[in-house]
């Protein structure tokens, strides 16, 4: 047998042309090609998800940086009973009056450091008319956003993929066994020589 890695993986994906595979052999290779084949296609789209992705994140990224503004708010009030946010770190909330960038004046309540105190300056995120808006989209976001949707379609169809070759070569190794044992029932009465 040859230790070449390419000849290896040739007849592996069954395309040695191996006259003794038997048909469960032909069929497991047949899934296997498949399925290489499978992760292949899914590695091209993943990439062009990653990049398509990644494009609309910089058209976000322009668009908010645009859209959004940053102001300073006083706090008009101390911080209220601090909670953890979703992240775990805690923030408190605490009434606040700022300007929009028109000039208008607002009020409200805004998220703040648990240590924040009546008539300390904030800086939050405001739309044009001073709605307080999440902060804009950064580029670390916008990557990241890419490098998921990039990798997760190629290794979750790599997963289903392997599933399916496992599968396969689980139901195929029980077909041949009962094939085996069904020959075997006619050829060992025969194989034994005077009652032996």
């Amino acid at each position: 047998m040859s230790q070449n890695p390419f000849a290896k993986f040739a007849r592996w994906l069954g395309l040695d042309r191996n006259p003794l595979r038997r048909r469960c052999d032909r069929v497991e290779a047949v899934v296997r090609l498949a399925a290489v084949l499978g992760v292949v296609a899914a590695v091209v789209f993943g990439v062009l998800l990653g990049v398509r992705e990644y494009g609309d994140g910089l058209k976000t990224e322009a668009r908010q940086a645009h859209d959004r503004y940053q102001v300073v708010a006083t706090l008009s009030g101390d911080v209220a009973t601090p909670r953890l946010s979703v992240a775990g770190a805690a923030v408190g909330h605490a009434q606040a009056v700022w300007r929009a960038p028109d000039g208008t004046p607002r009020s409200g309540v805004i998220e703040v450091s648990p240590s924040g105190r009546a008539g300390e300056p904030v800086r939050i995120w405001t739309d044009a008319k001073g709605v307080i808006t999440p902060r804009p989209q950064d580029r670390e976001t916008t990557v990241v956003a890419a490098m998921t949707v990039g990798t997760g379609v190629p290794l979750a169809a790599a997963a289903f993929l392997a599933l399916l070759v496992t599968c396969t070569r689980v139901v195929n190794q029980r077909r041949a066994r009962r094939v085996w044992e069904a020959q075997w029932t006619v050829v060992e009465p025969m194989w034994r020589i005077n009652g032996r």
